[in-house]
């Protein structure tokens, strides 16, 4: 290669291009189209996301207009001019002569992608963009540049008219362009039908399938991977192929002049197109090649894409044998609230399949309402589109979308009926995919307790009732089992969960001890005040009547003495105290009770709030304990005791007896006045404790000031009344007596938390809700991860425990956000003030009615028939002019509000105009008046050494 000709034929071209103010034109247009596809459509501010999604989306559009503007004068202008043959006498070979052209090109199109980066400016004004994603967005820009250059090129060499050289560029780069929408070109499904019934089926199923194939080799398909964020080997080699053939093809289109017209030339052009065809067939199958074993870089700065270095060991440790397929059923629409999630899902199931494989296959279809699709995953999956709340123009509203998905290997089967926008998508699949791939699932066993986790039938109702969520969360990974302790417990469970075991009966309590100091692993949720369930007796309140047919309850049973548990594990637990906390994160929620303890690193405090050695813990950001207990460890223990959580030192406790209003009937709502006695302690609310055990001897009493203690002596002053059954109360008066389960020796594994709540469903539907927009807060709490880490741990089971951790996190137009957010707090306060007015004058009212009742009932004139007849018509009179009124103020309350969220809408959108405008226009200014500039220097150099008489 003769790199002076080379960069002769290079210079020549590329300022020959931008001499000409029309070269700026064409780049002035490239960068409008560019902004009006990044930034006007609406769903740009619908996702609130500082990405080039939309750009990435019309991109292959846009080229194949702008393209054709490059290519169609490298060739066909030479020929227009003569100049052809003067080129081609040159001492130079024809690759030079090639690579020179096609070199000018790309710097030409390098030019106007260097203008466009203003569209990376207007994301840096509004949000803080992923700037590696940006930079993987215009790495593959130039990619599909370099190819659509080359085959614009053999456009160009084809003829000598620069209007056909553009038509025929934009039609040979049409296939790449068009075939990711091949499905919808075409009648496929027809043809394959036509075809079966003519030809064998299996003509009709690769007809079927064609558009699959073709997609597959799409523009749009390869660059995927770099509008994730993904720099991937293979889509590399993809755009580089193209170039290689077309080059060549180039080379043979200018070689053609020494054997055309002569007398072999058939031959020579048969021969050349078998090459040509060869080499593209070579290059499709090196390209296939490495996509089985491709190598992908995730260049986000968040790593968006990219899979953990565990997942990526659990992949490549998926038996080929027993391939996984993965079938997601997504909607191509989806409301603002839930585009995060959708691309996180989508972007998660390319990376499993471009990693695994031969041992993963992922098929995802566009699903929408009353489709085929949509047919399919309902009848066969059980998968349905799901409600969610959208807000738009002011007005809640609900859409139906699909974010399901399916993994199958062999006959097991998991499925996720929706992914909604608080679980962790990469954890979610690697779990499924792992799970229907082992032969073998582990064990755990749910002790069966006064706490209900299973469902049953519900003798109040007369209707069955449903699992607690963590027992369908478990049964997605773990073979789950009810255990009786009425007798022994088995070894055949590698985990044992107790909720609440203080319910339990003597004997139960007896079997339950012997299978934690045998060693079985076990998880045990111990609340002195459960919150969430009232069924479930608090540690020191008795069992509840149990329920019987036609509504008779049967008497409550006796409890089991959990005192030598505490014994057996070291610990002292606070059964007569519940913890509170004054701390809380959510102001704007100012409701919660202290009780409502809350766990996190601003709590303050001597220790952290989470151990971050122990892998249940490290990691996690924030839980939420509801009336929890606390536990602390005794002196004389030899066991290995780690707190996992803690309590700042703003601390104190409540008497178990003061927490609910007492009355006549029973204890009612939340007790206003009970006792908060601060103790400025901390208070560890989970723990791990493990070791071997010795042989008991008698145990040393504990400190005073314990939490033990104080039950002890809540018991002997009888405050606890008769909450607290006997055999406890003796437990309470000789807290370190030996049982007869003290006689053996073990190890004990045991991860021991201080509130049941922290597992129930609510918190798994806080998870799932995950960034609610329509939320006044958003409670971003790790109760579920910390109890599934738990388990996992205690089941020898890691393999997920990391991968859950992971949080994908997405930049927002954050600047759009602070604009709009004085308006914003404006309707925010307006709406309150207006629920505040209704209110108001609804008391007023009420008010009003109750004096007129109070006025009838003080006359005396009136015999007491008479007084409570009036009573009676006063009262159906004044409610249903109370009545008429409350429509009418809600009428005018709605009005207000509605008039609130329009102005709110139309601040909003006028944001969003100006936003428009000044990204699309004001980028095209610098293209623009260098175009200009170009134009008046050439029009100067055009009138030197000319007359100003021939100027006239």
């Amino acid at each position: 290669m003769n790199l002076s000709v080379v960069r002769a034929i290079f210079v020549r071209n590329f300022t020959s291009y931008f001499a000409n103010p029309t070269g700026y034109v064409f780049v002035c247009v490239f960068v409008l189209l560019s902004g009006f596809a990044a930034f006007w459509p609406d769903e740009f501010f619908n996702a609130n996301l500082a990405n080039l999604n939309q750009l990435n989306r019309y991109l292959p559009y846009i080229m194949l207009a702008f393209i054709p503007a490059i290519t169609m004068g490298i060739w066909a202008d030479e020929r227009r001019q003569g100049t052809d043959e003067l080129l081609l006498t040159i001492p130079a070979a024809d690759f030079d002569v090639v690579i020179g052209k096609y070199l000018a090109a790309v710097a030409i199109y390098s030019v106007a992608l260097v203008f466009s980066v203003s569209n990376i400016i207007v994301l840096l004004v509004l949000g803080m963009p992923d700037l590696g994603l940006l930079l993987a967005n215009y790495f593959g820009y130039w990619l599909v540049g370099l190819a659509m250059l080359a085959i614009g090129m053999v456009a160009s060499f084809l003829t000598r008219n620069l209007t056909i050289g553009f038509i025929l560029g934009a039609l040979f780069n049409a296939p790449l362009v068009f075939a990711s929408s091949a499905e919808s070109l075409l009648p496929w499904k027809s043809m394959a039908n036509l075809a079966r019934w003519i030809l064998p089926d299996s003509v009709g199923d690769a007809i079927e399938a064609l558009p699959e194939y073709l997609a597959r080799w799409s523009v749009a398909e390869q660059f995927q991977d770099f509008g994730r964020g993904v720099i991937s080997i293979s889509s590399v080699l993809f755009f580089l192929f193209i170039v290689v053939v077309m080059l060549y093809v180039s080379m043979v289109l200018i070689a053609r002049r020494h054997w055309t017209g002569a007398r072999r030339s058939r031959e020579m052009a048969a021969h050349y197109f078998v090459r040509t065809v060869a080499l593209t067939l070579a290059f499709l199958g090196v390209n296939v090649l490495v996509a089985r074993g491709d190598i992908r870089l995730d260049i986000t700065q968040g790593r968006l894409t990219s899979l953990s270095p565990k997942t990526r060991e659990l992949i490549a440790k998926l038996d080929p044998e027993r391939p996984v397929l993965i079938e997601a059923y997504i909607s191509p629409e989806v409301p603002e609230s839930y585009v995060q999630t959708r691309l996180d899902l989508i972007a998660k199931l390319r990376e499993f399949d471009a990693l695994g494989g031969s041992r993963v296959d992922v098929r995802i279809f566009n699903t929408e309402r009353y489709s085929e699709e949509a047919d399919r995953a309902e009848r066969q999956y059980g998968i349905e589109a799901q409600p969610v709340d959208v807000t738009t123009r002011g007005a809640l509203k609900r859409e139906e979308i699909y974010l399901g998905v399916v993994v199958m290997s062999g006959l097991e089967k998991v499925v996720v009926p929706f992914v909604d926008r608080g679980i962790p998508v990469e954890y979610e699949l690697i779990r499924s995919i792992v799970t229907v791939s082992d032969q073998k699932r582990k064990k755990i066993g749910v002790l069966m307790t006064d706490a209900k986790l299973f469902g049953g039938f519900d003798m109040q109702t007369m209707s069955p009732s449903r699992n607690e969520l963590i027992i369908d969360e478990l049964e997605k990974q773990y073979e789950v089992v009810q255990v009786n302790a009425d007798s022994p417990i088995g070894e055949d469970i590698d985990v044992l969960l107790a909720v609440q075991p203080s319910s339990l009966s003597p004997q139960q309590m007896e079997n339950f001890i012997a299978a934690v100091r045998s060693g079985k692993p076990t998880a045990i949720f111990e609340d002195p005040f459960p919150y969430l369930d009232p069924n479930v007796p608090g540690t020191l309140a008795p069992k509840r009547p149990q329920q019987g047919m036609m509504g008779m309850n049967q008497p409550p049973g006796e409890k089991g003495n959990i005192m030598p548990l505490w014994n057996l594990l070291g610990v002292d637990f606070s059964a007569s105290q519940v913890v509170w906390q004054d701390y809380n994160p959510y102001p704007k929620i100012s409701q919660f009770p202290r009780e409502f303890v809350f766990v996190d690193q601003g709590q303050g405090g001597d220790a952290p709030a989470f151990d971050p050695r122990d892998p249940i813990t490290s990691g996690l950001q924030q839980m939420l304990f509801l009336f929890p207990g606390g536990v602390r460890r005794r002196n004389a223990s030899d066991l290995t005791y780690v707190p996992l959580v803690r309590t700042g030192r703003d601390t104190g406790t409540v008497p178990y007896n003061e927490i609910l209003q007492q009355s006549f009937f029973g204890p009612g709502g939340l007790n206003p006045a009970r006792r908060q006695i601060p103790t400025r302690e901390v208070y560890d609310l989970a723990v791990r404790i493990r070791g071997k055990l010795k042989k008991a001897e008698n145990m040393p009493m504990s400190d005073e000031g314990s939490p033990l203690r104080a039950q002890a002596d809540d018991a002997d002053s009888g405050t606890s009344g008769a909450d607290a059954p006997r055999d406890a109360a003796e437990a309470l008066s000789d807290p370190f007596k030996k049982t007869s389960s003290d006689n053996a020796s073990g190890e004990v594994n045991v991860v021991l938390v201080t509130d049941i709540d922290v597992m129930y469903s609510a918190f798994f539907a806080l998870r799932a809700r995950g960034e609610d927009p329509n939320a006044v807060v958003n409670l971003n709490l790790d109760n579920v991860t910390f109890v599934l880490n738990a388990l996992d741990e205690l089941a020898g089971d890691d393999r997920f425990i990391e991968i859950r951790k992971r949080r994908p996190v997405h930049r927002t137009l954050s600047q759009i956000e602070e604009w709009t957010r004085d308006a914003r707090e404006r309707a925010d306060e307006l709406r309150e003030q207006f629920r505040a007015e209704f209110q108001k004058k609804l008391d007023e009212e009420q008010k009003k009615l109750d004096e007129r009742v109070a006025e009838i009932e003080k006359r005396t004139d009136l015999d007491p028939l008479q007084k409570m007849l009036e009573v009676q018509t006063a009262r159906r009179v004044g409610e249903k002019r109370l009545e008429t009124r409350r429509k009418q103020l809600e009428i005018e309350r709605d009005r207000e509000m509605e008039k609130v969220d329009r102005e709110l809408e139309l601040k909003i959108r006028s944001v969003q105009d100006r936003v428009r405008r000044a990204a699309v226009l004001l980028p095209t200014i610098p293209p623009l008046l260098l175009g200009i500039l170009v134009f008046f220097q050439r029009r100067a150099r055009e009138r030197e050494g000319v007359s100003r008489e021939r100027l006239r």
